[in-house]
């Protein structure tokens, strides 16, 4: 009985540190399940309206990560308002950034280089939209992806958005033609001639002198025509009286 009394501590021993080595194994490898997600995803529109025509500034932020080596950002938009401005994309400094566009969607890629190493914390991304049309619209961020140093995966669905007003380009109001002033300057009358058109004859006025020097010529004729015929009898008789 002293005997086995004195085995069945260690048995219990054993059973013990047994179950606590299966404990803090399964506590190790918990975390290496999946990565850590952001702790929140936020979308910030600048400016929040426009004008057709205008670029719109937009920045990803991914809140409180861990241990980052890729993560993948996925943007839902309407195509017919929103164009990717090509090259704009940015990111963390030491990775390398790309974006696959899609008819209505965009994907940002972010990698870590061979060299870097994975990053935590606050992260932003950001990028340019051209406005190509009309309307209030929304831009999503529709999900996130994180990857870690161990390749493995956390995924956050409908993680933000931003409502942008983009409004038409403004039709000029055609401007009214002046009204014409009254000080305006009359053309001037055409002068008078000076010379004038003759009157026909059964219209010109009569005269009295007209008809006196009518008058006096004639008489003037007759009295001349009288005096040369009465000096022509005079030289007639006196050469008569000569010859005699």
């Amino acid at each position: 009985m002293h005997i086995s009394a004195l085995r069945r501590p260690p048995l219990r021993s054993a059973l013990v540190v047994g179950t606590l080595a299966l404990g803090l194994t399964a506590l190790s490898a918990g975390p290496a399940l999946a990565a850590s997600a952001p702790g929140s995803v936020t979308l910030t529109a600048t400016p929040a309206s426009v004008t057709v025509g205008d670029t719109v500034d937009l920045s990803v932020g991914l809140v409180g990560t861990t241990d980052v080596f890729t993560y993948t950002v996925t943007l839902d938009y309407d195509p017919a308002v929103f164009d990717y401005v090509d090259d704009s994309i940015t990111g963390p400094a030491g990775g390398f950034d790309t974006v696959d566009e899609n008819d209505g969607s965009l994907t940002i890629v972010h990698t870590r280089l061979g060299t870097s190493p994975t990053v935590s914390g606050d992260l932003a991304a950001g990028l340019e939209f051209a406005t190509i049309g009309a309307g209030d619209t929304t831009i999503e961020v529709s999900s996130v992806t994180i990857v870690d140093s161990a390749n493995t995966t956390a995924t956050v669905a409908d993680a933000a958005a931003a409502d942008i007003v983009v409004e038409p380009v403004a039709t000029p109001t055609p401007t009214a033609s002046p009204e014409p002033t009254s000080s305006a300057t009359a053309a001037p009358a055409p002068a008078a001639s000076s010379t004038a058109t003759p009157l026909p004859v059964a219209d010109r006025p009569t005269s009295p002198l007209a008809s006196t020097g009518v008058g006096f010529g004639v008489a003037g004729l007759a009295a001349a025509a009288v005096a040369a015929m009465g000096a022509g009898l005079v030289v007639a008789r006196r050469r008569k009286a000569g010859t005699r």
